[in-house]
């Protein structure tokens, strides 16, 4: 369970498009409250590009606490402690890279759950729980529930696999990675290319098959609006780079690069 108030999932369920970033430089404690004050929903923090260790981690999704923001993690990889962590720092959920198979799916649910939906240890007066005594069975029971998991989407095998992927319960969300996705079928990553459209058609319609929510990672507004309709339903806008070296390109090119005056 989040550190802060868990409200993605009812969002979600109500029909509400979620919209965020994700983050894989920035390393200061007050991304949560800067995020909070540009109205972001949430954060995808970046274990598997971004160089953020477990005691580096600890400190960013501390500063999501008591906001509205919320803090996601992509794991590195599958494996139990690569879960196990950043959910004891209070992460509102998990994004996994390269899921290409039912089994894989799976294993994920289980690490992430709690018995008897799965496998995670129970240390429950810790960071999720805010430091505080709680009920166990309560409390993992409701965990479970709030847990954000989402598989990403972006290889060829994942989209042969996406019936036995997307069947599995306790899998709430594909997100499609455009990037991964172009490269391991070699086609263009632009999503308004018919190839590319049309994988990202047919992820749409897979999720909309087994109940499960759909997201995205673009910087195409235009298209990621359009698809909508079509049951997208969290967008990842940006990157934390992307966003700085944007907002000081229009900077630069607002004002002349040099003065008006004579030479001195």
């Amino acid at each position: 369970m989040p550190i802060t108030v868990p409200w993605m999932k009812p969002a979600l369920a109500s029909g509400t498009l979620l919209r965020g970033l994700m983050v894989s430089e920035l390393k200061t404690p007050f991304l949560g409250a800067i995020l909070d004050a540009s109205g972001m929903d949430f954060a995808i923090l970046d274990q598997e590009h971004g160089s953020y260790g477990a005691d580096l981690l600890a400190g960013m999704v501390a500063g999501f606490r008591g906001g509205r923001c919320q803090p996601l993690v992509r794991v590195p990889e599958i494996r139990r402690d690569a879960f196990l962590t950043p959910l004891e720092m209070g992460a509102a959920g998990v994004v996994v890279p390269r899921v290409e198979s039912g089994d894989q799916a799976r294993a994920i649910v289980e690490y992430c759950h709690y018995p008897p939906a799965g496998s995670r240890g129970v240390s429950l007066s810790r960071a999720h729980s805010g430091f505080t005594r709680v009920r166990a069975a309560e409390y993992t029971a409701r965990a479970n529930a709030e847990i954000l998991i989402a598989v990403q989407i972006e290889t060829a095998t994942a989209l042969g696999a996406l019936d036995d992927i997307l069947s599995v319960e306790g899998v709430d969300m594909a997100f499609i990675g455009p990037s991964d996705l172009s490269v391991s079928c070699g086609i263009d990553p632009d999503l308004t290319a018919p190839e590319m459209a049309g994988h990202v058609a047919a992820i749409l319609a897979a999720c909309r098959r087994h109940g499960k929510y759909a997201g995205l990672q673009t910087t195409d507004w235009a298209t990621a609006r359009a698809l909508v309709p079509q049951g997208l339903h969290l967008v990842s806008a940006t990157t934390d780079l992307a966003a700085l070296q944007s907002g000081l390109k229009a900077a630069l090119a607002a004002l002349p690069d040099r003065t008006g005056g004579q030479d001195q």
